[in-house]
């Protein structure tokens, strides 16, 4: 007597080319946990894809870091603006003694006051202004630097937003094609129950033999088995779907919409939105490349973060440089002062002071030497930046290809297969066949029915991946 036929549906979560690596929770707080699942927005309604894909960039946390990054390059802009601004400052001495001596202000507090105290008791109330007035440049530097900085963290949100959304997407595919298997397991459960119950009549008139009716009973055990799994991985697919659009646990969401089959007009529109795209002919697969190149250089965001780092890089080295040049500023100081047995004073005190660095035991020239080299590794950051995208592209155009073929293969071999099982079942019930042909044939009918849903997972995965690979992932604004 042959084995039950045991079928394994299997589909494969395919890892985006800019997939993160998952961070490892600190578990060091004790019942932190149960808070930030509580702070997550518990969300009840079925979901479109696009949809899905909004909430991810709102409420995702990767997101809303980044976001932080750029909140805090703008910090860091205001403050290098702020040093070509005035600083004003008041500052008290209240000093007693039988020595004479000097103090300075406490830092951060700028400009400072030095005050040179006498030996009795001294009481000083002054108010300083400070501008700057030349820097050889180096203040300027400074600011360009942090707004270059500033316009890399917008490119690395837009990059972060992007990936995230590639995510959602990918995850929604996943629980589409998940329910589709079980679409599959389930019909497959009703095929053999059907044989079951009709077995079970030519059994009790002797029309067939007692093991066939025991591998009937064995293959709707399996198919049940099967049916539970696909339903649990639909299950799993769900909650990742949630994790990754940063929602509670508790949320209850449902998809909508199916696999989309393979269109031609996919990549034909995408290819005429890069610039100078030649028309006329048919376009190779060395045409759409070159054109999707294109287009990549003009939306992927991280080559836009890389040409501003290095730029940043360029404005740190003049920076560095600026400081081998006199510095210039102009201080005024309004002055109140009691002396111990002398009658108070008032006055202004206003100054023209300039320094030039004479020599600091090559901390300046150390500094250049760093901040040049650093401006070097920018420079190949962002060639290496280009030659990843150029792999992103050429990965995504070849695996579009490959899924675009994959779908029509399997849509073959659906076919066949549907043909061949019902002639199998067509012999079978005129007693011209044993149940384990029948069964052979149902069960390659339900591989290729899972070669198809497989397949247009993958093409649509393979379209979304080609789409982040030109920077064109469709990422609506929610900051």
């Amino acid at each position: 007597m042959n084995k039950p036929m045991s079928i394994i549906l299997s589909l494969s979560l395919a890892a985006p080319l800019w997939a993160q690596p998952a961070s490892v929770p600190d578990t060091s707080a004790a019942g932190a946990l149960g808070p930030i699942l509580a702070s997550r927005p518990v969300i009840h309604q079925a979901l479109t894809i696009d949809q899905a894909v909004e909430i991810a960039l709102r409420e995702s946390p990767v997101v809303r870091g980044s976001a932080a990054d750029v909140d805090a390059a703008i910090g860091r802009l205001r403050a290098a603006q702020a040093e070509r601004l005035p600083w004003l400052s008041t500052n008290a001495f209240v000093s007693t003694g039988n020595s004479a001596s000097v103090m300075s202000t406490p830092p951060p507090t700028q400009p400072a006051a030095i005050m040179a105290l006498p030996d009795r008791r001294f009481t000083d109330l002054n108010l300083s202004l400070m501008l700057p007035l030349f820097t050889g440049g180096r203040l300027e530097a400074m600011i360009r630097q942090a707004e270059a900085l500033r316009r890399a963290s917008d490119a690395d949100l837009a990059a972060q937003r992007q990936t995230v959304a590639l995510m959602a997407r990918t995850a929604f595919h996943d629980v589409q094609a998940r329910r589709s298997l079980v679409d599959v397991a389930k019909a497959r459960l009703t095929e053999n129950e059907a044989r079951l119950k009709n077995d079970q009549a030519r059994f009790q008139v002797q029309q067939i033999p007692e093991y066939y009716l025991r591998r009937d009973e064995a293959e709707v055990a399996a198919a049940q088995q099967e049916v539970t799994n696909a339903k649990r991985d639909a299950d799993l697919s769900v909650v990742q779907l949630k994790t990754i659009m940063g929602i509670s646990p508790a949320s209850q969401i449902d998809v909508s919409g199916s696999l989309a089959d393979p269109s031609a007009e996919f990549l034909t529109g995408l290819t005429r939105q890069a610039p100078s795209m030649a028309s006329g002919g048919a376009a190779s697969t060395s045409d759409d490349l070159s054109a999707l190149l294109r287009l990549a250089e003009r939306q992927r965001p991280e080559l836009r973060g890389a040409e501003e780092r290095l730029r940043g890089a360029g404005h740190e080295v003049r920076s560095v440089r600026g400081a081998y040049l006199p510095q210039v500023s102009v201080g005024v100081m309004g002055d109140w002062m009691k002396m111990g047995g002398d009658p108070s004073q008032t006055g202004t005190t206003a100054a023209l002071i300039a320094s030039f660095p004479l020599y600091n035991g090559g901390q300046r020239e150390a500094r250049l030497r760093e901040a040049d080299a650093m401006r070097r590794r920018s420079e190949q950051d962002r060639q290496e930046a280009a030659l990843q995208v150029a792999q992103d592209v050429s990965t995504a155009l070849l695996n579009l290809r490959a899924a675009e073929q994959n779908v029509a293969t399997a849509n073959a071999g659906l076919t066949a297969a549907e043909a061949e099982y019902k002639a199998a079942q067509l012999r079978y019930d005129v007693g011209r066949s044993i149940v384990a042909e029948v069964l052979d044939a149902l069960a390659s009918r339900v591989h290729a029915q899972s070669d198809v849903v497989q397949a247009r997972y993958q093409y649509n995965v393979a379209q979304d991946q080609l789409l982040r690979a030109v920077g064109g992932l469709p990422a609506p604004a929610t900051r």
